[in-house]
């Protein structure tokens, strides 16, 4: 191969390798941030309005310091709403009367803080033509510095000339302002702030004093907050105190001695942890070339930085103490550039690197049904998942999430969660329908999504189905019959046969019975009477009677069974006559055999004719 083959190969693999250092760089320099930072981003996007602004100008300076300190830029889309940025919100808002509101207690504070904003989003070009009016920030700061000659407050900045009022906290302010804003180290006007100011340090060079800074001018109680901006201030002139005659190290010592047990730093003597005091602190170590998470700064287990970190909320704000959340969002953006290491001495006139814009809503990953969906059943099942980039972002806020469904309110019976939802809708009707979710994370930052469906279920061709009746036994009932009375239907004789013409009949020989000449035989004793009384001797006619009844009863009960014998063979010899009488025949013996039979019965009624006694 050639040597301008071999020369080429390694030109590619020398740019593949810095492509790929570049690549790894940006993406660790993303990763640097840590959830502390990101969730105060998270809340700062939350804070911003339609307009741009974040509800006051110097909420908006603010906001953009600590949002460019963590490597975001105002120009970003990110910070972008309906295409208007801080930036946008700032020039169109009458700064001059909004020094005047009652959000502002400071107004040579609060255009220091409007000219660091400006320099943070890289427009100090626009300094000078600053607002809807186009005034001059650095203009209107120098406004508010004593400049009568042989005042002992010359060179100082204060709210309220001829008043003191705050003047050390303002003049610090006014010099990190014109330092960032590129004025001259040389200005007199920046020589007799930073005079001023170094005349203030509570501390002499016997070494009698705290060595802090008091909030007004010297001789006042020292504080965390006013000795960590006038050190920045004081220090980018003159670090080591040389040219003003200050101690650096007598502050230092000041603001180590007035660490709290929770290892940050309160506003003012004997207060609490103070969110603006504890992130001047940090800044003012950084400052120095300390370490504020070392061990230099270490009480207990806690640091400075520690301290800030449990002042944030769940939602990603910074609470001015622990006990008061006033002005959040400049808590929130003071914290944020202490919490990057930013000390106003080179920030926002150097304010580095950017990272990668910050996803601050809420994020869907999956969402069904999906626009336009077609469904051939009642039944629809609304889905999605999503992510706020936890533990980076503040999280979703399930009871802040909204699902609305053909614009009434779903939420209460679908399951929301942290990471998903779900519903499940019954009997929808056919035609167009739509839903919409709402997703809300901890700090108020939302993500809406809105979908159309429609259901189509086919209508069925009636069919005549037969009505299927339930098989039961029927309960058996006897049935009723009508009570008939008997009627007697009349006898109707069976028509006698004529008779056949008389023939000559052979008559069997007719032997008489012995008995049929003369009446019966009675033999025997009588059978006495039952009656137990005694009839009397020689009783008369009466008392014969009742002795013959006597006999008649005891003489029936004993023939009763020659009775019941005799009656079966005369009725058995009466069907035979009767048999024959139906047919004329004469018997031997004289006479028809119907003459002979009531002959016959004549002579029975003799035999059970009971003989009376003479």
């Amino acid at each position: 191969m050639s040597r301008k083959f071999w020369l080429l190969l390694a030109v590619a693999a020398l740019l593949a390798a810095s492509f790929a250092a570049g690549v790894l760089a940006a993406k660790k320099s993303s990763e640097n941030r840590v959830k502390y930072i990101t969730r105060g981003l998270d809340y700062l996007h939350a804070r911003q309005g339609d307009t741009g602004g974040f509800g006051s100008a110097e909420n908006t300076a603010m906001a953009a310091m600590g949002a460019v300190a963590s490597g975001e830029r105002m120009g970003n889309s990110a910070w972008h709403v309906k295409g208007k940025n801080p930036f946008d919100y700032l020039q169109s808002t009458d700064l001059v009367a909004s020094s005047t509101s009652i959000d502002v207690n400071n107004a040579p504070v609060y255009y220091a803080r409007l000219i660091m904003a400006y320099v943070a989003m890289d427009r100090a070009g626009t300094i000078g033509t600053a607002g809807s009016r186009g005034v001059n920030l650095l203009n209107l700061l120098l406004s508010y510095q004593n400049t009568t000659d042989g005042s002992p407050t010359k060179g100082a900045f204060a709210p309220s000339l001829p008043s003191i009022d705050s003047a050390v906290r303002t003049t610090s302010w006014a010099i990190l302002a014109m330092h960032n804003a590129g004025v001259s180290q040389s200005d007199s006007r920046y020589q007799l702030a930073e005079a001023w100011l170094a005349n203030q340090q509570n501390y002499e060079a016997g070494g009698s004093g705290d060595g802090g800074f008091p909030s007004s001018e010297l001789g006042g109680a020292s504080d965390a907050l006013d000795t960590a901006l006038a050190y920045q201030a004081l220090s980018i002139n003159d670090p080591g105190g040389t040219i003003w005659g200050w101690t650096p190290s007598a502050a230092m010592s000041f603001l180590k001695s007035s660490q709290k047990a929770s290892g940050g730093f309160s506003a003012a003597a004997g207060g609490t942890t103070d969110g603006e005091a504890t992130s001047a602190g940090i800044q003012m170590i950084v400052a120095s070339g300390g370490n504020p998470d070392g061990t230099d700064w270490r009480v207990g287990i806690d640091t400075p930085v520690t301290a800030l970190h449990h002042l944030q909320e769940a939602n990603g704000s910074y609470r001015s103490s622990s006990g008061s959340h006033m002005r959040p969002v400049i808590v929130t953006s003071w914290a944020l550039v202490a919490l990057n290491d930013e000390p106003f001495t080179t920030y926002p006139k150097n304010f580095g690197p950017a990272h990668k814009a910050f996803k601050f809503r809420p994020i869907f990953h999956t969402i069904s049904p999906k626009n336009g969906a077609k469904f051939k059943t009642h039944i629809v099942l609304i889905r999605a998942t999503y992510t706020d980039f936890f533990p980076k972002g503040t999280g979703i806020k399930p009871s802040a999430c909204r699902l609305y469904v053909d614009d009434k309110n779903k939420s209460k019976p679908a399951d929301i969660g942290k990471y998903g939802l779900h519903l499940q809708l019954k009997n929808v009707p056919n035609g167009d329908h739509k839903y919409r979710i709402e997703l809300s994370d901890q700090a108020g930052n939302k993500k809406v999504v809105e979908r159309k469906f429609t259901v189509a279920v086919p209508t069925p061709t009636p069919t005549y189905t037969p009505t299927t009746q339930p098989t039961t036994q029927p309960t058996y009932i006897p049935p009723v019959y009508p009570t008939h009375t008997a009627t007697t239907k009349p006898y109707t004789p069976t028509p006698t046969p004529t008779p056949t013409p008389y023939q000559s009949i052979t008559p069997y020989p007719y032997s008489p019975s012995p008995t049929s000449s003369g009446g019966p035989i009675v033999t025997g004793s009588p059978v006495p009477s039952p009656s137990t009384s005694a009839s009397p001797a020689g009783a008369g006619a009466e008392g014969g009677g009742g002795s013959a009844a006597g006999f008649v009863g005891g003489t029936l009960l004993a023939m009763l069974p020659i009775g019941a014998a005799i009656s079966y063979l005369l009725l058995h010899r009466k069907e035979e006559l009767l048999d024959t009488a139906s047919q004329g025949a004469v018997l031997s013996g004289g006479g028809s055999a119907w003459e002979r039979f009531k002959h016959t019965l004549a002579r029975s009624k003799d035999l059970t004719r009971p003989s009376s006694r003479e």
